[in-house]
């Protein structure tokens, strides 16, 4: 039996979060309303972000602020044995919930990453949205990998989720354009 295709982009687009058994869900929709206006429904969304070490505004502002991005360039990237390097460290924290055994992490961030780079910008939010599989974040696991070497103001900002997210848009633009260095958000 072939394996089973991954979820249709456009899917209702969560973020999954484990800690041993447990397993919660932050729906996109609440992500988009707490970086539209601040407004926080969502309990593992308000621990995630107050667990970020980031200001709300800056939190909020840095998952929206959209980085300039050349399709092909970034292929390129994506697709070299750096790239493909470069996503397995920024998707070891994470699995994908639906993949039936497969290990989709490295093809499923690509995807989203490269359908949102068709517009010619990327964003933390777009790349979430454009995931064609809901991810999991194992809290008790593996640490997410910040992709920059930046010093981190608050020590929580080196680690955390939400920073993972918000710089991952920055190193891609940077590694797009042949830099390794990564701009604060």
């Amino acid at each position: 039996m072939p394996p089973a295709p991954l979820e249709p982009p456009g899917a209702t687009q969560t973020l999954r979060l484990a800690s041993g058994s447990e397993l919660w869900t932050i729906p996109y929709a609440a992500l988009q309303q707490f970086v539209a206006d601040g407004t926080i429904t969502d309990r593992q969304l308000l621990q995630l972000a107050a667990n970020s070490g980031w200001p709300d505004d800056q939190l909020r502002a840095a998952l929206a602020r959209p980085y300039a991005v050349s399709l092909v360039p970034l292929s390129k990237f994506l697709y070299s044995p750096a790239g493909v390097a470069f996503l397995q460290q920024q998707t070891q924290a994470f699995r994908p919930l639906m993949a039936r055994g497969r290990d989709v992490r490295v093809e499923g961030m690509r995807a989203a990453i490269l359908r949102t780079a068709k517009s010619g910008t990327i964003s933390a939010m777009t790349i979430l949205r454009e995931l064609p599989t809901t991810f999991v974040v194992e809290l008790g696991g593996q640490p997410t990998q910040r992709c920059s070497s930046l010093p981190c103001v608050n020590p929580v900002q080196c680690t955390s989720t939400m920073s993972w997210l918000v710089f991952l848009p920055a190193c891609l633009q940077a590694a797009s354009n042949g830099s390794t260095a990564a701009t604060a958000p």
